[in-house]
């Protein structure tokens, strides 16, 4: 078992240098303006509040889950050239642990350190419905979340709440779900010193669908489809389940 978890966390890890060339926040502070920050802002609520789930079913009193997790934009929203013209693909890892507590609740955390963003957070799950594993049962959950992250060139708070859907079936479990990005990010860093201190906020929904496979060795494997602001992305997660 420590294998595993021990692999789970590697494969996180080890994402950065496969993936960094694309991923650019050091050009912020040359390319931030008045015209391109609400964008910018709106697209990092989106790609912040992915991965957030990977079913509907909570874990239930003493269950445990350490994943690695990603969300991938595609491409920015039009208006978004806060990290340059050229900026294309945008990834962001994390590592995200969470444990099963009474009443219906799981407790959960998540942080990453990524291209000079560092970032942490938590938040709760609650189960609308009792946690069963049935199959052709639905499984309803709220989900809360709270974090925090800061750049040499900027910081931001970032909130999100969802509801989420799953459908047991013999080998696969489908998702869907629905929820609501708050951010705040302030400026500290940028060519253009008027903009040094400038705050903004954005709210914005984001829907995702997916699907949750049960591997052997408690390995458990989710991919979905997001939709934000930036349009069409993805995420992922692969970790251990108890």
């Amino acid at each position: 078992m420590k294998k595993l978890l021990f692999a789970v966390l590697f494969a996180a890890l080890s994402a950065s240098p496969v993936l960094a060339s694309d991923y650019k926040f050091d050009n912020f502070a040359a390319n931030v303006s008045a015209e391109n920050l609400e964008a910018f802002t709106k697209d990092m609520g989106g790609l912040l509040g992915s991965g957030t789930y990977s079913t509907g079913r909570i874990l239930g009193w003493g269950g445990f889950l350490l994943s690695a997790r990603g969300a991938v934009m595609p491409k920015p929203s039009d208006e978004n050239t806060a990290l340059g013209k050229d900026s294309e693909v945008m990834y962001m890892p994390w590592i995200q642990g969470e444990i099963g507590l009474p009443f219906r609740i799981d407790g959960f955390i998540r942080a990453t350190s990524w291209d000079g963003l560092t970032l942490a957070g938590g938040g709760l799950k609650w189960g609308i419905t009792r946690p069963v594993d049935s199959l052709y049962s639905f499984q309803t959950m709220i989900t809360v979340m709270a974090q925090s992250g800061v750049h040499k060139d900027f910081s931001l708070t970032h909130y999100n709440a969802n509801l989420v859907i799953s459908f047991k079936m013999p080998v696969v479990t489908p998702y869907i779900g629905g929820g609501v990005d708050y951010t705040k990010l302030t400026v500290e860093g940028a060519n253009d010193t008027s903009l040094i201190g400038k705050r903004e906020y954005t709210t914005t929904p984001r829907a995702s669908a997916g699907l949750n496979f049960k591997l052997p060795a408690y390995m458990d494997l989710s991919l979905a489809a997001n939709y934000a602001n930036y349009g069409f992305g993805g995420e992922a997660s692969l970790g251990v389940r108890f």
